[in-house]
């Protein structure tokens, strides 16, 4: 998305912009049997490490659960289909699952807490729900620095933030309206832009 791109002053004259190869995530499926706990009554927070950075649960999820145990949120962590076991304790206002269906929990989500995976950041944005980022592996520094630059979040620096740093994010992310203004931006820009039939189109045009 343009919108998630730094601006370049030798951009060349072709640059395109087409958006999001994939879209909504993942739906469908059987639901966990608290999934009705998510009605509302408080702000939820998805934590989860995705599907590959997710063998040390102590880099993120395991803080996250920690310096948001005492705050008046509900806690969902994905452990990316590893087994539950593996996840730290949760307290009390937290809920888990090996998977969890993004299209249909992004829309309930109010904070999003990641190590910037971009399949991730950008299911977030096409639901319009601010990110709090910590990631140093891969492509994630990359990730989380637009999101800081694009205003959609905050960007902790860190592969491994602290639990205080973790709810100091929320809260600010939680009280800010410009983080949610600013991530559902991009998303009306993402449903607006032509995805994988408008690079078919722009390909078939350079053919002919």
């Amino acid at each position: 998305m343009e919108e998630f791109e730094y601006p370049r002053s030798d951009a060349p004259d072709n640059l395109r912009f087409f958006g999001p190869m994939a879209r909504h995530g993942v739906s469908g499926g059987a639901k966990p049997d608290w999934w009705e706990d998510l009605d509302g009554a408080r702000p939820v927070v998805y934590v989860t490490q995705g599907t590959v950075s997710n063998e040390d649960f102590t880099a993120l999820v395991g803080p996250t659960l920690e310096g948001l145990a005492d705050e008046d949120v509900t806690v969902v962590v994905s452990s990316g289909r590893r087994p539950l076991a593996a996840l730290p304790p949760l307290p009390a206002n937290a809920r888990a699952a090996e998977f969890l269906p993004d299209a249909e929990l992004l829309p309930k989500v109010a904070v999003y807490v990641t190590n910037g995976g971009y399949g991730g950041l950008h299911y977030a944005m096409e639901n319009g729900v601010p990110i709090m980022v910590a990631g140093d592996t891969e492509d994630k520094p990359e990730g989380a620095a637009r999101v800081a630059w694009a205003g959609a979040g905050i960007n902790l620096k860190t592969g491994r933030p602290k639990p205080e740093a973790i709810r100091d994010a929320v809260q600010k992310v939680l009280s800010d309206g410009r983080y949610r203004a600013a991530s559902q931006h991009i998303g009306a820009a993402i449903a607006a832009s032509p995805g994988v039939d408008g690079l078919i189109d722009e390909l078939e045009a350079v053919l002919r």
